[in-house]
């Protein structure tokens, strides 16, 4: 995970290295969440002891590791899978100013996965969420979402190379859907995604 800040206002944008979260170092940027997954999933979020007891979260000097447990048999009414839930410690605003970079080799696939990489503001949803890489169970391709209060809404048109999905990013309206971008590339998400390597 790269993170780069503005360091001019004018069009031709530069950036500048301001932080980096490689390998063995990645945590040192980010905190567990263990919390009730807010989306009504069937997952727990654990700690970070619970996390390393399992094997969910480990590293190398330039990978960092973070999976869902697979090798538990689950009850119908029991609880869902143990997995990994991670918030920026950053509390300087710099998220919302930011150019982020993430390089990732592989994602959760298969039915049931949630995966997920997103920014998001508290309080949420005034301070609106990004969801950059985000889909549910094998999708074929990635949907670019932002999720937002009223009085937030995309030009029903635009030049952008994806699909528009909805203009109204209003988290009350569309069943939460917000206004999503899809993305026209079969590698964007999921099994394609993994088997080209992952992707930035």
């Amino acid at each position: 995970f790269l993170l780069a800040t503005i360091v001019s206002p004018v069009v031709g944008v530069r950036y500048a290295l301001t932080d980096s979260y490689v390998g063995s170092g990645f945590l040192s940027g980010f905190s567990y969440e263990a919390i009730s997954d807010p989306t009504n999933g069937r997952v727990n979020y654990v700690n970070a002891a619970t996390a390393a007891a399992q094997n969910l979260t480990f590293a190398s000097s330039s990978s960092f590791i973070m999976r869902a447990d697979h090798t538990s048999v689950l009850s119908a009414p029991g609880p869902g899978r143990n997995s990994v839930r991670l918030n920026t410690l950053s509390t300087d605003g710099t998220i919302f100013t930011s150019l982020h970079g993430f390089n990732i080799r592989h994602m959760p696939q298969g039915c049931g996965t949630w995966p997920a990489v997103r920014t998001f503001g508290d309080p949420w949803p005034t301070l609106g969420e990004m969801d950059i890489l985000e889909g549910v169970s094998d999708e074929t391709f990635n949907p670019a979402t932002l999720q937002t209060s009223a009085g937030c809404t995309m030009p029903a048109s635009r030049a952008e190379t994806g699909v528009e999905l909805l203009n109204d990013c209003n988290v009350a309206a569309n069943s939460n859907a917000g206004c999503g971008v899809q993305i026209q590339n079969t590698a964007s998400y999921g099994p394609p995604f993994n088997a080209n390597g992952g992707g930035w």
